[in-house]
């Protein structure tokens, strides 16, 4: 056993050298998680990062899939990609995490309380709860010069965690070498929620409508989400049609576009939502359907359902918290959420690092799915 250990150690040692001849010399790393499957180091990106939530350490599922990483660890992760799931197996007992549902199960039909995530289109697995359900691999943490590495084995693993760490220190510095030039930030592990001690509990998995009020910040605030691959409604005051370039912009990019009507009683209501649907048709041929009427009360408003429009009311609203990730905390995850927020850059940014952070789901806000 010796000997093994002896030529697995000049194996990694020669594979390391071969990535780089000297560990560069960098500065705190903050919270960098590197990643490694028996005696060999993983690719770490920006995307792919390790991270902990709420207490929970989670790895990308392709450090269990010997697909990606040609190890077999005896524990393999399938991902498919057509009905949102990975399937956690040994070949005898398994786990489905249903990513579009945000639940989880096991062969048998049986909810298990584990739960996946997603962050940067990148499935990620709470692995600490997967080791103890299988039993056959564990998940250590070793600090390194260059991070902490978060090394998965099995009984085929031949060296220590430390002998190991110390034989990768060239493949763990190169990795951290190309993580900051890719614009990586060492932030392996998210804040812990005001209040107090980290939570054990899954990311929420909340599901909300998000509505922005237009304003100058408009069209930041749309690319913002376009980058994201979401769409969502647009609430514009009559006044605010008339920036034709801006209205054509949004509707061209797919969102919803509707009205946020201002008036205090029905007549006047009325009156701004024709307005505005001439103003919407002449500037993008759009005919707008969805109107907000705050002002307005319950009679109001299905008086304005009479006339063929749909509500939009919100049950949160930003201007309650003082950033976008508080408010994401106050989302209900036992019913759909109705969120409603001015265009502003950074809270939208923290809201939707949030939203990706909890596996929340935003659905966009068109006619017929409010109605």
């Amino acid at each position: 056993m010796k000997g093994w250990k002896k030529g697995a150690l000049a194996a990694v040692m020669l594979t390391a050298l071969l990535f780089g001849l000297a560990a560069p010399a960098f500065g705190a790393t903050g919270n960098v998680n590197l990643m490694a499957v028996n005696d060999r180091v993983q690719d770490m990106t920006v995307e792919n990062m390790p991270r902990t939530v709420g207490g929970v350490l989670y790895v990308p599922y392709t450090m269990l899939s010997n697909q990606v990483n040609g190890i077999n660890l005896g524990v393999s992760a399938l991902y498919s990609t057509t009905r949102r799931t990975v399937l956690v197996t040994d070949g005898q007992r398994g786990v489905t995490f249903d990513l579009q549902n945000n639940t989880a199960q096991d062969l048998n039909g049986t909810p298990v309380s584990a739960r996946a995530m997603v962050r940067n289109s990148t499935v990620f697995l709470p692995i600490d709860w997967l080791c103890q359900y299988f039993g056959t691999i564990q998940c250590t943490r070793t600090r390194t010069p260059y991070g902490t590495l978060i090394r998965v084995t099995n009984s085929a693993a031949i060296l220590s965690d430390q002998d190991f760490a110390d034989a990768a220190r060239p493949q763990l510095a190169d990795n951290l070498r190309r993580y900051l030039e890719a614009g990586g930030r060492g932030e392996g592990v998210d804040p812990v929620p005001s209040g107090g001690a980290e939570s054990s509990e899954p990311p929420s998995g909340a599901e909300l409508y998000l509505a922005l009020r237009a304003g100058t910040a408009a069209a930041e605030c749309a690319q913002l989400l376009e980058n994201r691959e979401q769409r969502v409604l647009f609430l514009f005051t009559r006044e605010e049609l008339a920036q034709d370039d801006l209205v054509r912009r949004i509707v061209g990019a797919g969102h919803t576009v509707g009205l946020a009507l201002t008036g205090e009683d029905l007549e006047t209501c009325l009156a701004e939502a024709s307005q505005g649907r001439e103003l919407l048709a002449a500037a993008a041929r759009y005919n707008a359907l969805v109107v907000s009427a705050p002002n307005l009360d319950d009679e109001g408003r299905e008086a304005l359902k009479k006339e063929g429009y749909v509500m939009w009311a919100a049950t949160v609203k930003g201007e309650e918290f003082s950033s976008g990730s508080a408010l994401v905390r106050g989302l209900d995850p036992q019913r759909v959420n109705y969120v409603e927020a001015a265009c502003d850059a950074a809270f939208l940014r923290g809201a939707l690092n949030a939203m990706e952070e909890e596996n929340c789901r935003i659905y966009q806000g068109t006619a017929p799915a409010l109605a």
